[in-house]
Order: C-alpha cells, then sequence, then structure tokens
C-alpha cells in the first residue's frame, strides 16, 4: 500500500528538501506535494493524502496549532510530526493532539522506516473483517493497581468464549507467566524477524499454554533482551494473534511515549484504563484520558475501577466527576482472592467477589451486556479537583 505523503513545511529551503529525500528514500511513501502551513487545509482537500507530515520550524507552537486543526478537520488522516531536537514537552503535545509519531532530525532516518510500517499495520488492521479477534490492551495509569492480576485473570474468563491469548508487552518488568506459574520456554525477545517467516504457526510455538483454551506469549526474560523488539513487531504480532485466536488480551508497560506501547493501543479494538479510586490514580486517569480521546474513539475506551470500595455517595460522584468519563465497570477490592490466585498461579473463582466482577465484564467484553455503570456529568466536567476525602497535598 501507497502512502499519499503531503509535506507542510514553513522552513528553509535545506529543509525542505532533506524531508522530501527522506520521503522518497520510503518504496511505501509517495509525495504529492509540498505546501506551507497556511495552504495545508486547501491542498488536503484537493490532494487527498493518507499521510500529513508537519515539520515544526520555525514555529512550533504554530505547527503544533496547525496539527490540532488539521486532526480535528481530517480525522482518519495519519500526520507526522517533525523538528530539529526530540523536545519531550513537543513529543508530549504531538501525540496528545493526534500525532502517529515524532521524528527529530538526529534519529529520522532510522526511525521513519518503522514509523511508515507502523501506519500500514495500523491501516490493515482497520480493514480486518468484524469475524476476526478481538485485541484487548489494558493499561494502568499509576502503579500498583493491580493490572497484571486483571489481565491474566480477565484472559481467563475471556476464554471461556473463545480460543485467548496473553501478550505481555511490559518488556521491562513483566510478570503475567509468573502470576499464572509458568516457566516458559520462548519470549517476545526469541522472534527473528530478519530470518523468519512469521506467521500463525510460529507465533503459537513461541506461547506457552496454560490450558487448552488460553496461551501466553510472555515477557523478556531478561532487560538486555527488549533492544531489539521495535513497534512494526509488536504490530505484527498482535494483527497475527487476531487473526489466530478468538481474544488477545496485551498488558501494556506505564510509559506512553514508548513506541511499542502506541503500536498496540493503535491496532486494540479496546482499550481497557485501569484505575483506582484515589488521588493519584484519578490525576493520572485524567490526564491519561484527554491525551487518549485526541487519538481514539470513546467508544474504544473503558474505564475500569479496581479495588473499589465502600466509599460516601458524595464522593463517588465527585471522584466520577474529576474523571469526567463513564465508568464500563468497576472490580471489587477482594485482597484475599487476588493474593492467593497470584501465589497458586490460578485464575480466580467464579465464586468469589473478583471473579464474578471479571466474569462480567468478559461477557460483555464477548458481546453481552453492554450498559455502563455510570455517565460523566456534563455540567461539572469543565475543572478538575481531588474530592475532599483524600485531603489537599502538603
Amino acid at each position: 500500500m501507497k502512502l499519499t505523503t503531503l509535506l507542510v513545511c514553513d522552513a528553509g529551503l535545506d529543509k525542505r528538501q532533506t524531508i522530501e529525500e527522506l520521503i522518497h528514500s520510503q518504496p511505501s511513501l509517495s509525495l504529492v506535494g509540498t505546501v506551507a502551513g497556511g495552504m495545508a487545509r486547501e491542498q488536503i482537500g484537493s490532494l487527498h493524502p493518507k499521510l500529513v507530515w508537519i515539520e515544526l520550524s520555525p514555529a512550533p507552537v504554530r505547527g503544533l496549532s496547525l496539527l490540532a486543526e488539521l486532526r480535528e478537520t481530517y480525522p482518519n488522516l495519519y500526520f507526522f510530526v517533525s523538528y530539529e531536537i526530540a523536545d519531550p514537552e513537543l513529543i508530549r503535545t504531538a501525540y496528545r493532539l493526534g500525532a502517529s509519531d515524532f521524528l527529530d532530525a538526529e534519529r529520522w532516518r532510522t526511525d521513519l522506516p518503522a514509523a511508515v510500517q507502523s501506519i500500514q499495520l495500523k491501516h490493515q488492521s482497520e480493514a480486518v473483517s468484524s469475524a476476526g479477534g478481538k485485541c484487548i490492551a489494558v493499561f494502568s495509569p499509576a502503579g500498583g493497581i493491580g493490572a497484571t492480576t486483571i489481565v491474566a485473570n480477565l484472559a481467563g474468563y475471556l476464554s471461556k468464549y473463545g480460543e485467548t491469548c496473553i501478550v505481555d508487552l511490559d518488556l521491562q518488568f513483566g510478570m503475567v507467566a509468573h502470576y499464572l506459574n509458568l516457566e516458559p520456554s520462548f519470549s517476545l525477545s526469541t522472534i527473528d524477524f530478519t530470518h523468519t517467516n512469521f506467521d500463525a504457526a510460529y507465533l503459537r510455538n513461541l506461547m506457552t499454554k496454560y490450558d487448552d483454551k488460553l496461551s501466553i506469549l510472555s515477557a523478556p526474560p531478561e532487560l538486555e533482551d527488549i533492544g531489539d523488539i521495535y513497534a512494526a513487531q509488536v504490530q505484527e504480532i498482535l494483527f497475527t494473534a487476531k487473526q489466530e485466536f478468538r481474544y488477545t488480551v496485551v498488558d501494556l508497560p506505564k510509559n506512553l511515549l514508548d513506541e511499542r506501547a502506541i503500536a498496540a493501543l493503535d491496532l486494540a479494538d479496546q482499550v481497557i484504563v485501569l484505575s483506582e479510586y484515589n488521588w493519584a490514580s484519578i490525576l493520572n486517569t485524567r490526564k491519561c484520558l484527554d491525551t487518549f480521546k485526541a487519538h481514539y474513539n470513546q467508544d474504544k475506551l473503558l474505564l475500569v475501577i479496581n479495588r473499589s470500595e465502600w466509599l460516601p455517595q458524595d464522593v463517588l460522584n465527585e471522584c466520577r466527576t474529576n474523571l469526567n468519563y463513564s465508568v464500563f465497570a468497576e472490580i471489587p477490592n477482594d485482597p484475599k482472592t487476588a493474593k492467593w490466585v497470584n501465589n497458586q498461579g490460578q485464575i480466580a473463582p467464579a465464586h468469589t467477589a473478583l471473579g464474578k466482577a471479571l466474569d462480567s465484564i468478559a461477557r460483555r467484553l464477548s458481546g453481552g451486556e453492554q450498559l455502563l455503570l455510570t455517565k460523566k456529568d456534563n455540567d461539572k466536567a469543565g475543572g478538575f479537583r481531588l474530592p475532599a476525602i483524600f485531603g489537599a497535598r502538603k
């Protein structure tokens, strides 16, 4: 698939020619024109590109404003953003505004092929028929929320409705295999994309079976093994898994700027954002959801509250208002069961509070009841303040 590309550049001739040469160097890109920022909207309407590359020089703020405007007007287009240096604030803002990738001058020659392949795989995933499997990514904006426990047990309950696999993308500290008491012979770091025809049979050979309905592709056992795993490879793994399994559950790392996490989020059919009713989780979850909403349709994002405990109704209302997002499900605090299943490597029994909640979520994800627990209060959603029960930070 050729990606027709429009370059938007107000920088000098040298910069413009450099980026045009980069685009011409990619067989999958086809440059249809180079325009100044003021002409971008008009040229998109007449040239109909699939990809718009915006160079932020010489005025980054103006360039990001243009990105926001074009992303809102043309939500189905892909956007690359480039700048001379990898400024962290610019990167965060660009991703929040909907950029597919951020390319800096030092690394764009090496990073561009993977960025292009990531878009191609995303485009392919969007064209997959509804008969294909479903990919569900689980992301927790704060640590210690119990995401791995939820991933392992949710996958166990989803396997009741069709063959399921887990892909542990927490590459540095992935623990899914340990939580299920498995000792994998292979992991993500085993894959050799340069010498291997990656297909469903090869993918299955890399997995460790929990039972006949649930398989695991584990994270690398050693930290030094994660360097050769790239975003395009992650998408190829997940794309293949979606064709082979009814459900693919992905345990994501905490770093939203990790290109591999972004690749998984792009390809996922639904993203579970896992939070708790405490001030740190609410702050991070609000920030996370605000970012996600710039990239994805809201029906793709499911807010799930873990370890839900009794709180006064007014406090719950404040929590939900501050989150400014509908709650898809609440999982009750069941520490006894959670400790037992993690120590024993078992799926939470169906009679426990944890098991009942995850069974209900799995049933809804598999096509059962789709009612939401709560709806956001639009009249109160504007400002953010923490419920009084959490107290002010000193």
